[in-house]
């Protein structure tokens, strides 16, 4: 297999991303660039010249309609509710003709890819309750998914085994995940949640009011959607954007290689 270099798994990354824009235009189902791919947009009109990857975020019901009507022949979906032994609560959208491997890992089960992070009302009150319930249930689809062989502390592997072997499936338990973050969806609230990716308990909180309208931007040879609140978004995640980092910081940040399937 020929390994897919640094820019073609940009050019890959756009055709996906301009694929996911013309579902959502046709049917009105409302997304946002986030994360690094945010930055990028405002600061580079497209990719952070050293980023290695694609971010956008729905709204919990948007993302559930774009899992149930996208349909691309190029384009597969991995998903916690589609996917098994899939290690994210997120949606990649992955070109079928390349696969990716992380580390040392034996096997692929995706190609390059653009993912989707879905966001939820988070509660105004009693938060820290509805956090533990979260965390609970995030740990435990963690340890069902998780590689245990890693765990270099005997005891504690052993205690993962057993775990492992009496929990139910990944899917159930990602059910108790997301029926514990969408508990507030039908309420009116300040705050919406999303999951940052760093740790399965990582999650960040927005004032819902930047999240209300979405604007056209240019991103390298296409347009597509951020929302108009971006910049108090951007700050809130990182400060004063525009600021380049250090030089020894602008490298990718994932550990894999991608390779086309022949």
């Amino acid at each position: 297999m020929r390994e897919v270099s640094f820019e073609e798994s940009k050019d890959i990354m756009i055709k996906i991303l301009k694929s996911i824009d013309n579902c959502c235009r046709e049917h009105n189902i409302k997304y946002s660039v986030c994360w690094g791919t945010m930055i990028g947009a405002i600061r580079h009109q497209g990719f952070i010249p050293w980023d290695d990857d694609i971010d956008i975020m729905m709204p919990r019901e948007d993302y559930n309609r774009f899992l149930a009507v996208y349909d691309d022949s190029e384009f597969g979906i991995c998903s916690p509710k589609m996917t098994k032994n899939y290690r994210q609560i997120i949606t990649k959208i992955h070109e079928r003709k390349t696969c990716v491997y992380f580390g040392h890992a034996p096997k692929s089960l995706f190609g390059v890819w653009v993912s989707i992070f879905p966001y939820d009302n988070a509660p105004d009150k009693h938060i820290k309750m509805w956090e533990i319930k979260r965390n609970f249930w995030m740990d435990l689809y963690h340890i069902k998914i998780s590689n245990i062989k890693t765990d270099k502390f005997l005891p504690r592997r052993m205690a993962k085994i057993v775990l492992k072997a009496i929990l139910p499936s990944s899917f159930r338990i990602y059910n108790q995940v997301e029926s514990c973050l969408t508990a507030y969806n039908r309420q009116h609230t300040q705050r919406v949640c999303i999951w940052y990716g760093a740790t399965y308990k990582w999650f960040r909180y927005f004032p819902k009011e930047l999240f209300d309208e979405c604007i056209d931007v240019d991103f390298e040879t296409i347009k597509t959607k951020i929302i108009k609140g971006y910049d108090k978004f951007m700050r809130q995640t990182y400060g004063d954007y525009m600021q380049f980092p250090p030089e020894s910081e602008r490298v990718p940040k994932h550990n894999y290689k991608a390779y086309f399937i022949e």
